[in-house]
């Protein structure tokens, strides 16, 4: 099955059938439709394009505009999206995609653009431990030895250094699907996932399911 673009509207928690308080992410599925339909034998690859998040139709360029008009599709999306799909012939050009198609689904995995936090020392990003807190100790939050002596004498690749920290892609696999409410189009997920508030994640069928959830 084709993945489900979706808003994260924040987390919650919920009751499950023992009574434990479970934590769950609730996600609204946006309004959604098929804007393109790509072939194996005309493009390469099975894929739909799927066009979300609309916008005035004056905010929108005159190229997305008319591929929007001639697929016979009013609404003015910006952002669009790829599904790699086995069989591309099986879907409709200017279809909707809602949340029902997650109806007898068990898990999921979520991808998501995570937050970000600017620049950050090794400790806050890769969790290093920290110096001595004693006195005279001049070794406190540093990154401590980068490399060795003349040979090689260089820092090696994947050393981990202070930097950026976020705004990464991440996927995260088999979560729990809690409840699907098909009239208010919301799934609520056990955990958390990438993002921020407001953010937009891609929310697919787990491909390694485990039998144990």
């Amino acid at each position: 099955m084709q993945g489900l673009i979706a808003k994260k509207v924040g987390m919650t928690r919920v009751l499950d059938e023992q009574g434990r308080m479970i934590p769950v992410t609730l996600l609204k599925i946006e309004n959604q439709q098929i804007t393109k339909i790509l072939t194996s034998e005309k493009d390469g690859y099975n894929a739909i394009q799927v066009g979300y998040y609309e916008k005035a139709e004056r905010k929108l360029n005159k190229p997305d505009l008319t591929r929007l008009r001639k697929a016979s599709i009013d609404n003015n999306y910006t952002r669009f999206k790829e599904h790699r799909v086995e069989d591309s012939s099986a879907f409709e050009l200017g279809a909707s995609l809602n949340v029902s198609s997650l109806n007898e689904v068990k898990t999921v995995d979520v991808t998501g653009i995570t937050k970000g936090h600017g620049f950050e020392g090794a400790i806050t990003r890769w969790g290093h431990k920290t110096g001595r807190r004693t006195h005279g100790s001049h070794f406190h939050r540093r990154p401590g030895s980068l490399g060795q002596r003349t040979t090689p004498g260089r820092v090696y690749k994947n050393k981990e250094m202070p930097g950026h920290m976020g705004c990464a892609q991440r996927t995260v696999q088999n979560l729990k699907v809690m409840d699907v409410d098909v009239d208010a189009n919301v799934i609520a997920l056990k955990g958390s996932v990438p993002g921020h508030r407001n953010g937009f994640v891609v929310v697919k069928p787990s491909l390694k399911t485990k039998e144990s959830q």
